[in-house]
């Protein structure tokens, strides 16, 4: 082993110092196996090493802030033990009690305070040891106590003689940093939002939210990941055959580690009215990504009666385009005006699952399970994310409220491809002309909000109105739960 890891160091040294012909390393994905090859050395006699020990070369990478909390303990005890992941690239990644990945390595490791006693003969040992190092560099850690500190770390006494660097990131203060200026991040962070369906565009939606800053999400699904999934959904073929909710939430947390996700493995009817009645009322903003008529209707009923703003997104038939309703209680069209304004677009929505494609077949004939290209999805959970973004701002000062004049619409419509068959089969080229209808552009389009709509408007008088009836005369409707 020691010949090997010693054709490795050649190989990698000899490809730092840029000398190609002389020295090359491979790494076959596929067997999860790494080719050195030194000049000299017969192919034949090219070294395989496995992906259990390409972790050689790794950067262990140690949260600041894990360790600033952890700190007190491990004065008083003495050690304490890391899991960090060892990943076949290359790279030796941090532990975390918050990096939940299902693929990588898990490696098991001791943090001490000081020099380890005698020889470790399994695992490896984080020694932690003061320096006088300047205190801005990413290998120091600066101690609650105000102490500069850097790392070692000590193989087992088999693999003596390896080095790894061990480096200090203060997590949050360096995600926030790409977010300063831009966005309101200590108001996102006290938002929440409720994911209702967390398939491919709601899953989107949901980890672009947690990249941005949002703090808290309640996410509600009662599917699994399943292996037809994995080429769409942000989820990969290692979460397969896991809950939506918690896979999603894995996603937020690999990108904001301090977020709150609460999870809910139900679906949206009637016998779950309640539960999600009292998960809309925890909110601040509803994000709806089921695609049957039935659960947005109910939704945007608990919202409006709630008032709560709701925002729903979904792909047309095969992902031809789709579209965004926004809903602002009171305020703006809602999912039921939606319906009953424009029947015909509210129906045309993409059919994903074999489920859903039984729920709204209203006769005998079969409804055709109708996905999309993830590419076609994408760009509409994009948008709808920012929309998003726009609700849970639109009280604070924000570099986004200069967006507010062009997305002021309730209902936004893009389009994919001019689908065969549709009213846009014969839409022009994509041009720069503005005042005809063309792929990959996002249309806002306006419409009236029923008055008389039985969710958010006056459905008494609305009916009074048609029969001819005086509406003081009639009973009064029942108070809504």
């Amino acid at each position: 082993m020691s010949d090997q890891r010693s054709m490795i160091r050649d190989a990698m040294q000899a490809i730092a110092q840029r000398k190609p012909g002389k020295s090359k390393l491979v790494y076959d994905k596929t067997k999860r196996t790494i080719v050195a090859v030194s000049e000299g050395v017969p192919t034949p006699q090219a070294l395989n090493i496995t992906a259990d020990d390409a972790d050689m070369f790794g950067v262990v990478t140690l949260s600041s802030g894990w360790l600033r909390d952890k700190w007190l303990s491990l004065t008083k005890a003495g050690s304490l033990p890391v899991d960090f992941s060892s990943w076949d690239d290359g790279d030796a990644l941090t532990q975390l009690e918050l990096c939940i990945q299902g693929s990588g390595t898990r490696a098991a490791a001791m943090l001490v305070l000081g020099q380890p006693q005698g020889q470790t003969t399994e695992g490896v040992v984080i020694s932690i040891v003061p320096t006088d190092k300047p205190a801005h560099r990413s290998d120091v850690f600066v101690s609650p106590d105000n102490i500069a500190y850097r790392a070692e770390l000590v193989e087992p006494a088999a693999t003596a003689g390896r080095q790894r660097e061990v480096v200090f990131a203060d997590i949050e203060p360096q995600l926030d940093l790409r977010r300063a200026g831009i966005l309101e991040t200590t108001v996102l962070k006290d938002r929440t939002v409720l994911c209702i369906g967390l398939g491919t565009g709601g899953a989107h939606v949901a980890v672009e939210l947690a990249k941005s800053g949002v703090g808290h999400f309640i996410l509600v699904d009662r599917d699994r990941l399943s292996v037809g999934n994995v080429v769409r959904h942000p989820g990969g073929i290692s979460q397969v055959g896991r809950a939506k909710v918690n896979v999603t939430r894995d996603l937020i947390l690999e990108k904001n580690p301090g977020a709150q996700v609460e999870v809910h493995v139900i679906g949206v009817g009637f016998e779950n009215r309640d539960v999600i009645a009292g998960l809309v009322q925890a909110s601040d903003l509803v994000i709806c990504g089921t695609d049957n008529r039935q659960s947005k209707l109910l939704i945007n009923e608990l919202c409006v009666s709630a008032n709560k703003s709701a925002v729903y997104g979904g792909a047309f038939r095969r992902a031809y385009g789709g579209q965004i309703l926004r809903v602002r209680p009171k305020l703006s069209p809602c999912q039921q005006c939606f319906v009953s304004s424009l029947p015909d677009e509210a129906s045309d929505v993409e059919v994903s699952s074999q489920d859903d494609a039984d729920a709204i077949a209203y006769s005998d004939r079969p409804v055709a399970v109708e996905p999309g290209l993830s590419l076609d999805v994408l760009p509409i959970a994009t948008q709808l994310a920012k929309l998003a973004m726009l609700e849970l701002l639109a009280d604070k000062s924000s570099t986004l409220n200069v967006l507010k004049r062009d997305f002021d619409a309730p209902w936004y419509l893009w389009l994919n491809r001019p689908e065969p068959g549709t009213q846009y089969a014969d839409m022009p080229p994509l041009s720069d002309s503005s005042d005809e209808m063309t792929i990959n552009r996002w249309y806002g389009i306006y419409f009236e909000r029923d008055e008389q709509c039985p969710v958010c408007g006056d459905f008494l008088s609305g009916i009074a109105a048609a029969y001819g009836l005086d509406a003081t005369q009639l009973p009064a409707l029942p108070e809504k739960e």
